[in-house]
């Protein structure tokens, strides 16, 4: 089986996580410090804060910027779960915008339409390795007053107009899971310019403690273990030339596809966008024709030898977990409608491209894609 994702690790992790070991330094160690500094610099910000997930970062983010109940914070229609639950834990209403059609990323149009006295943020998501319009939703956000809070989860080293994301908004988000672009096993890392966001964020991972025996706020044990960071910088350092992979992978496979099988009209390949350097989560298909369902190209492929991953069954307001919400909003989600959300919901997957496949492994992925539904 081709799988669509693996984590490309080795001896340098092992020896990393040996040494740790052997120190007897789990917690509270330098190791940690190590990698947020040199994140950070990656990154192009002052300060990072490591969490032990993609989802602890994003509620420490909105913690951060003085929300209050019931305000309301602006989330794209398509993303991971925690984008719009991290919301809700703060007690705030999640508001749901459209996505472009051709990246999968937040609207900017549509998120204009969406802001109301109460909308207090947004939270733009760079969607499987592109870049969200940064300069318009900045402008936006800046005009009306509200933070920005960048979601990096599927995005570590994507870059707009040569500029690395996660070093556009007022802090930002990045998942360190096993299948990302770089992974610490489990973690997360939350990045600012920020000097109050970063002093407030170490306090709020760590139970609200500001020194061993005071506790200023109500915090969470979000830390990040000195294991994980270990992992973390030596995955930190090959990061560029897994990233260089995959964008060579995956942009081999787009163009055979639109070369070799352009007649084909059951899908649709992702096209570059001028001014984003895109690191491909996954290589992007869109399934276009009406009869051909997501789940029947899973299956096909499956038996084949190829393993897709495939995002979203149906945009995030449609969940039972807001469905079932009883709470007054500017938006009602049983009657919400978004277009592109819908129109692109269930049609979206992700052939493999990571740094283990071949050229004969791509091939193959090509060639049975393109055969795919032939008799």
């Amino acid at each position: 089986m081709i799988k669509v994702a693996i984590p490309i690790t080795g001896q340098q992790e092992y020896k990393a996580l040996k040494r740790i070991i052997f120190s007897g330094k789990f917690v509270s160690g330098k190791t940690v410090e190590i990698f947020e500094k040199e994140f950070a610099k990656f990154i192009g910000t002052k300060y990072a804060i490591c969490m032990n997930s993609g989802t602890a970062a994003l509620h420490a983010a909105l913690s951060s910027i003085n929300l209050k109940p019931n305000d309301e914070v602006i989330v794209p229609a398509m993303s991971f779960i925690s984008t719009a639950t991290a919301v809700l834990h703060q007690r705030c209403k999640p508001i749901f915008c459209d996505v472009n059609i051709n990246n999968y990323c937040m609207n900017p149009d549509s998120f204009k339409e969406k802001i109301t006295r109460k909308t207090k943020a947004v939270i733009p998501v760079h969607f499987a390795g592109s870049s969200c319009d940064m300069n318009k939703i900045n402008k936006i956000a800046r005009k009306n007053n509200i933070k920005v809070i960048e979601d990096c989860s599927q995005a570590h080293g994507t870059k707009y107009f040569s500029k690395t994301v996660g070093n556009f908004g007022d802090v930002s988000c990045f998942s360190f899971y096993a299948t990302k672009h770089m992974t610490t096993g489990e973690g997360g890392i939350l990045c600012t310019n920020k000097k109050k966001i970063y002093e407030y964020c170490k306090s709020f991972r760590n139970h609200g403690m500001i020194d061993r025996d005071t506790h200023k706020f109500l915090g969470y044990n979000y830390r990040m273990g000195e294991l994980n960071a270990a992992i973390g910088i030596v995955q930190l350092k090959k990061l560029k030339k897994i990233n260089s992979k995959r964008v060579e992978n995956s942009l081999y496979i787009l163009n055979k596809l639109k070369k070799d099988y352009n007649k084909k009209k059951w899908f649709k390949i992702q096209e570059p966008i001028k001014g984003i350097y895109h690191t491909y989560f996954w290589c992007p298909i869109r399934i276009l024709s009406k009869n051909i369902s997501l789940r029947t190209v899973k299956e096909k492929l499956k038996r084949k030898g190829i393993e897709i991953r495939s995002r979203y069954k149906f945009p995030l307001y449609k969940q039972k977990v807001f469905q079932n919400l009883e709470i007054k909003s500017s938006q009602n989600y049983k009657k919400l409608h978004l277009e592109n959300a819908e129109k692109l919901s269930g049609r979206i997957f992700g052939l493999p491209n990571h740094y283990k496949l071949n050229k004969q492994k791509l091939n193959y992925i090509i060639k049975t894609l393109g055969n795919l539904f032939e008799k």
